[in-house]
């Protein structure tokens, strides 16, 4: 093997390696021009945890499907579905599906105040894309009655600084 072999082959390798798109160890893909935007059905200024949020989903140059279904030859490059998140993609999503008219459940232990749902496209093999939206929400205190007559509220105290502190002992009894 001559040097000039060797180099060209290391010079390959770190052209490669350069191409890769790795960040904090997760890899992104693209579809070309793919686009997206998620409108809400509903009022989201008040939500309430355990609720359903009714959303529409505008996705251009993807091919919808869904995860466990295969899709056809001629898409196999822009084939992809749709994940949803409230706050923070590492947790589990909260829907995954390739309809565009959808209920996106907010968790029951999602605290009150200022929160985000994450739209965001994933290939069909799972690969997350850079084509996402957020959608900001407020979800409200809840109240909740006990057995015995009493009042449980979750409720949120504002400070002049900008910082919101939950109390989730603040309760009252009748």
């Amino acid at each position: 093997m001559t040097k000039t072999m060797l180099a060209s082959g290391f010079v390959a390798l770190a052209a490669g390696l350069l191409a890769c798109n790795v960040h904090d160890n997760t890899f992104t893909a693209n579809i070309p021009n793919a686009t997206l935007n998620v409108t809400a059905d509903a009022d989201v200024s008040m939500v309430e945890p355990a609720q359903s949020v009714p959303m529409t989903v505008n996705v251009q140059n993807v091919y919808l499907i869904e995860p466990s279904a295969t899709p056809p030859p001629e898409h196999d490059k822009d084939a992809g579905h749709l994940q949803f998140y409230v706050d923070d993609e590492a947790k589990p999503p909260v829907l995954v599906t390739a309809q565009t008219k959808v209920t996106v459940p907010i968790p029951a232990d999602t605290k009150p105040g200022p929160h985000k749902v994450i739209c965001r496209v994933h290939k069909h093999d799972g690969t997350p894309t850079d084509t996402h939206f957020e959608l900001s929400i407020t979800v409200k205190a809840s109240v909740t009655t006990n057995n015995d007559g009493g009042v449980s509220v979750d409720a949120t105290v504002t400070i002049e600084a900008g910082t919101t502190t939950t109390h989730p002992d603040a309760a009252a009894t009748d």
